[in-house]
């Protein structure tokens, strides 16, 4: 009688629970939050059989009733809007999903998925979606960036700086934010829902070469610490240490983040430099007389507050402070210098300090329709304080010195806004935005010299992007005023700024084309109306007659991608109509280092990479050899150069450990006249992540005992060879400890689009 009862009641209990299990939720326009009405959502089991199906109501609302326990699929989907799939697992209760917001497929695009490799090719970006082995074996959003290997993407093992394979400086975002570096470093890889790479931006981005955007799971309650720690080991000179917290409390987020970067190593330095005066040649050879040291501290502090009024809008205001104090420079040295039979003593000195405080407030409102409207305003002052001493003694002569010494205070002010919509079955943006400056740099030394300029860019944009069946395309449009002033000198210019971007999909191959027409302002440096001497030879001038700068840029690549392989190849076109190049002039005795408006600069950039996954997600291998040419037309030179090239990495992960191999061959910038020339650097490590805490040791070009950069200037009236190197980096052992703490739960947050930053401090340097 009792288990008669006892199977009763079970019974009674199972059907009230299928009675009573429901699920609901309502299904919005992504843009507008407005309801879709209509749209169907459907139960499937886990062998992909239909359940249930129901279509949501003039609210966008949705509920399926009387449910059995069990795991299921769930899916929302609309004429023209992206499809949204729901896991439910164990299923046994009432849910309310909340809301359910549905992308159009109009502002997405044609895209090419590939089965395995998690990667979505769009028309202006690439979405990556990461392993769980990659986050694992990352502690960070720098580190998660360099196991990614993406193509035409460089991340520096030593410094960590991120940069396209020319070079170039790469936007970085969080959320549509743009972001700083240090910001980077404080995510947490396990929080990172995708990576947005954008290998083509248009002039929504402001010209980047190239725009990394990381989604991120937001938090509702709560919040975190995390902290990255990095020291060398051997020597003990060299630090990165990062730490970051934040908090939610309502509506309003509250984050404070702090990075020191610290060096204090020894460094070498030799020149060799010919002099062809019109009446006789001297030649200059200086080595080593004692090492010297590199000292610097880099200290960047940020307080942030955020609201956010749901799907309304979102206020952001941030205070970032930055201080950089580098009492021992990397140009400073201690070299004899050998003339013929004459030997001297040189010593060069520089030192500097910039504290760079700003206030940023940003404020974002959405409209009807998928409209959007975004604002930021940002106000900075830069401080800054620089000196420099140089001696060149020979026994029982009058040295020749030079000190120099200059304070110099900026105040700037950027304002932008950007409107977005959708229209005729795409997306169109257009945006404003201005910056205005003032600079004061007083010169001390033989003689007092006061600079003041005052400078102002103005630029205007619009933007289309849509589709014509395969083929997908942006237009842009912009045009861009340039204004300077310095005493009773005044000059403007208008360049008009046009953008193509276009894009085709041939199944696993995808083709894309950009080109740009664009231009740039002289730095505040270049246009100073003053004259720096730079030691017993040479004298650096600046020049006030500088004209702004228009240049053409264009690139066509072919990709392939399939699971467990990745191909591109890739070549680059750009021209400088009128460059702002240096030139060397002889003047009464001296020789004279200056700035001009040249003839032309052309680049050319050929580049393959290739990325393998022989071993599952186990092994990855990246191959990524290159081809630069320069072509520098001067008023009175022209030179050319040739840069052949590797990088290459290899990362194996499995579990929580990681081994990493990354080597990079020497990459050469050219310029004017001058040939900068990168370290080659190779380095091994090997790291074990438990999530809420990681530790990895890394070893620093383990296989060589040679460590160097290397500066040339080809100029016909004074060429030089400059040589740096050091022994502290073959090898450099470092070690490198990071936690990751959070409490709370998750936290819907708006996304900022727009940040603005200024540090030209325009102080013209003599240094070599």
């Amino acid at each position: 009688m009792r288990q008669l009862i006892m199977l009763i009641s079970m019974l009674l209990v199972q059907g009230m629970a299928m009675a009573s299990n429901r699920i609901g939720g309502v299904v919005l326009d992504d843009n507008d939050a407005s309801p879709l009405i209509g749209a169907t959502v459907v139960l499937s089991d886990e062998m992909g059989k239909q359940v249930m199906g129901v279509t949501t109501d003039t609210g966008g609302r949705f509920l399926m009733k009387e449910v059995e326990a069990g795991s299921y699929v769930l899916q929302c989907s609309y004429v023209g809007y992206e499809s949204f799939t729901m896991k439910l697992t164990s299923f046994n209760k009432n849910i309310d999903l909340g809301e359910i917001r549905l992308k159009s497929s109009s502002a997405l695009l044609d895209e090419v998925v590939v089965k395995g490799e998690k990667v979505i090719q769009k028309i202006d970006r690439q979405l990556v979606m990461p392993t769980e082995a990659q986050k694992k074996a990352s502690t960070n959003g720098v580190s998660l960036l360099q196991h990614l290997q993406l193509s035409g993407l460089t991340v520096n093992p030593m410094t960590k700086s991120i940069a396209t394979n020319d070079g170039e400086a790469v936007q970085l975002r969080i959320n549509g934010v743009q972001a700083t570096h240090e910001e980077v470093v404080a995510l947490r890889p396990e929080d990172v829902i995708r990576v947005e790479y954008h290998e083509q931006p248009g002039l929504r981005y402001g010209g980047a070469a190239a725009v990394i955007d990381y989604i991120v799971k937001r938090k509702e309650s709560g919040g975190n610490v995390s902290a990255d720690l990095t020291n060398g080991i051997s020597p003990l000179g060299f630090g990165d240490y990062q730490l970051s917290g934040k908090y939610h409390q309502g509506k309003s987020t509250f984050t404070a983040l702090m990075q020191w970067s610290r060096r204090d190593l020894e460094w070498n330095r030799e020149n060799e430099e010919t002099f062809y005066y019109p009446h006789q040649t001297i030649t200059n050879r200086e080595v080593v007389a004692s090492p010297n040291r590199i000292k610097y501290d880099y200290i960047t502090t940020s307080l942030n507050y955020n609201y956010s009024n749901g799907e309304k809008s979102m206020l952001n205001i941030a205070f970032r402070n930055n201080t950089k104090d580098i009492p021992h420079s990397f140009t400073d040295r201690n070299t004899l210098l050998y003339q013929e039979d004459k030997v001297y003593e040189v010593k060069d000195r520089e030192q500097s300090k910039t504290v760079i405080p700003s206030l940023d407030i940003y404020y974002q409102l959405n409209l009807k329709n998928g409209q959007h409207l975004y604002f930021d305003v940002v106000g900075t002052y830069l401080g800054s304080d620089y000196g420099r001493t140089y001696s060149m003694t020979e026994q029982g002569e009058t040295p020749v010195e030079i000190i120099s010494k200059t304070e110099g205070d900026k105040y700037s002010l950027i304002g932008e806004a950007i409107y977005e919509r959708p229209l005729w079955g795409g997306k169109f943006t257009t945006g404003m935005k201005h910056n205005q400056a003032t600079m004061d740099n007083v010169y001390q030394g033989d003689a007092l010299t006061k600079v003041s300029m005052k400078t102002a860019e103005t630029s205007l944009f619009a933007e289309y992007q849509s589709k014509v069946k395969k083929l997908n395309y942006t237009l842009g449009i912009g045009a861009m005023r340039t204004f300077y002033s310095q005493g009773d000198a005044k000059q403007e210019k208008y360049i008009f700024r046009p953008t193509l971007n276009l894009s085709y999909s041939l199944g696993k191959v995808f083709l894309r084309y950009n080109a740009s027409l664009s231009g740039y302002a002289p730095s505040l440096s270049e246009l100073s109306d003053v004259e720096q001497p730079m030691d017993a030879y040479q004298v650096r001038r600046g020049n006030p007659d500088l004209k702004s700068v228009t240049y053409f840029t264009n690139r066509l690549s072919a990709s392939y991608r399939a699971k467990g392989v990745s191909a591109e190849v890739s070549a680059r076109y750009s021209y400088d109509d009128k460059p702002i190049m240096e030139e060397a002039l002889y003047e009464n005795g001296r020789f004279i280092r200056t700035y001009d408006n040249q003839k032309a600069f052309h680049r050319l950039n050929f580049q393959a990479n290739l990325q393998l996954q022989p071993f599952k997600q186990y092994v990855s291998i990246k191959l990524n050899p290159y081809f630069n040419r320069y072509i520098s037309r001067g008023n009175t030179y022209t030179h050319t150069h040739s840069n052949w090239g590797f990088r290459g990495s290899i990362i194996g992960m499995y579990k929580n450990w990681i081994a990493m191999l990354d080597m990079f061959t020497s990459y050469h910038e050219f310029w004017g006249e001058t040939i900068n020339k990168s370290e080659a650097v190779h380095s091994v490590a090997l790291g074990y992540n438990k999530g809420k805490w990681a530790i990895q040791g890394m070893v620093y070009n383990p296989f060589t005992k040679d460590y160097h950069q290397g500066v040339e200037n080809v100029s016909k009236l004074a060429p030089n060879k400059q040589l740096a190197f050091s022994r502290d980096f073959c090898p450099m052992f470092m070690l490198n400890v990071s936690f990751n703490l959070n409490f709370g739960k998750q936290k819907s947050e708006a996304k900022q689009r727009i940040q603005n930053s200024d540090s030209d401090a325009g102080i013209l340097s003599g240094s070599k």
